[in-house]
This record gives C-alpha cells, structure tokens and sequence, in this order.
C-alpha cells in the first residue's frame, strides 16, 4: 500500500511540475540593412526560448529557426549568423521581425512570430508555434482535439469563415458602389474567395490563448489587391469546444 501510495504521489509531483513549467526567452536584437530600411532602431528581434530542460530547447528552437530562416541542409552557422544574412538576402531582406507569446502556463507554449520583408515591393507575414514544454515536441490539433470529433469541429470552423465571407461580400459590394474599387477589381475578388478561399477550411494551423483557441485559415491575396484582402477571426473559447477536447486538454486547458 505505501509503494503505491508512493508511485501515485510521484505522478502527480511530476504532472504538477509539467504544469507549472514556463518558458522564458533570449533574445537575438539586430538593427535592419539601412539599403532597405533606414533607421537607427532594433526592429530585428529574434527569441530564444529557454526552458529548464535544454534538450527541450534544442527541439523547439531548431523549428524555430527551420520555419523562420530556412537554413541549407548542413548549415553550421549560428542562428544569428544566419538571421544576419537574412537582413540582405536576395529577392526579399527582412526589415521587421518581433514575436508574440499568447499562453505560457500548464506546460504549453503558444506563440507567434511576426516577419516583414522587402524587395521589388514589402511582404508580411505571421508564423504560428505550439510546443509541449515538457518535451519540446509540436502541439498538433490532433493533440487537443478528440479523433471522432475532429470532423464536426472542422464543419464549425467552416460555416463560420462562410459567414465571415458573406459578410465580407457584402462590404465589397458597398467599396464598388462608392467607387473605391473598380468592377475588374471586384470581379476578380469574387472569382478568388469562391474558387480558392470557399471551398475548405485548414484547422491544424491555430494559436492558444489563456482564454481561446484561434484557428489560422487566411485567404490571402496578391500584393497589388493585398488592401482588400478579407480579415476575419475563427476565435472558439475553450468552455465553447469543451465536448470536442480531449481528456488532457480539458484539464490543461480549464486551468
């Protein structure tokens, strides 16, 4: 009986412990190239996440740094020796990079990471990461969401981006009416959500906040329509999907 009791205390010790575990970051803080941007501010600036396990570390800022940079097969360089070459690099030179933490508690991380940069013309983007702090491994929406409910959650997050569509036609039938978008433009905006934006809807690209998941699910358009581009949130709080978590996730997340 005093074995088991002790085997029981030392799970939850460990559970406790995984839960608690925070992150914390460095920081890489590097001034742009003044070809492409001119300014005597820190607008490069590169985290590092740090947590009391390094092998952890090691997993999740070598994804980091793969989605990020992009390094050849077999670079040795140092992350910043590579961050730095991004500051010039052909075709597109970063000009802008800053990351947001949006939950850091019971063992899960969720962050972003926002990059801009510039060539013939400037590109923005946002890079979405979810790590397991226990282990460093990706949290995958697979992970939070229950297998034989992942179909009926999909078709939440669907009839809310077609809802969000509707209400975006609308707005753009007001922007041609009140000229401040041609009929050429207009038609080719109506071509792109049905054909590309419409059809489906991708769930495994999300973000964690205390409170909510967000689903990512962009459509995107080309830079020279990028102003009318449709903006919308596919936001779902976690009491909202609570029959669609699973077990782990509801205690992690209800916490």
């Amino acid at each position: 009986m005093l074995k088991i009791k002790i085997i029981f205390l030392l799970v939850i010790s460990f559970f406790s412990n995984a839960c608690a575990q925070k992150a914390t970051f460095k920081e890489i803080r590097l001034k742009p190239n003044d070809k492409l941007y001119n300014t005597k501010e820190t607008t490069i600036i590169y985290p590092i996440i740090v947590t009391a396990n390094p092998q952890a570390d090691k997993l999740m800022n070598a994804q980091i740094k793969e989605e990020m940079l992009s390094p050849e097969e077999n670079d040795k360089r140092s992350t910043r020796n590579i961050l730095i070459q991004q500051l010039s690099k052909d075709g597109l030179g970063l000009i802008n990079l800053s990351y947001e933490v949006t939950h850091n508690t019971n063992g899960l991380l969720s962050m972003y990471i926002y990059a801009e940069g510039c060539g013939a013309h400037c590109s923005s983007w946002n890079t979405y990461f979810n790590f397991y702090l226990q282990t460093g491994k990706e949290i995958t929406i697979t992970d939070i969401i229950a297998e034989a409910k992942i179909d009926s959650f999909r078709n939440i997050v669907l009839n809310d981006k077609l809802k969000a569509f509707q209400k975006y036609k609308t707005e753009e039938i007001t922007e041609l009416k009140e000229d401040h978008i041609d009929s050429v433009s207009y038609d080719w905006i109506l071509e792109r959500v049905d054909s590309e934006c419409t059809k489906s809807v991708s769930i495994y690209n999300f973000s964690l906040s205390n409170q909510m998941i967000e689903i990512i699910d962009p459509c995107e358009f080309p830079f020279m329509l990028r102003s009318q581009e449709p903006s919308y949130e596919l936001k779902y709080t976690y009491q909202m999907i609570m029959p669609f978590l699973k077990p782990k996730f509801k205690q992690l997340l209800s916490k």
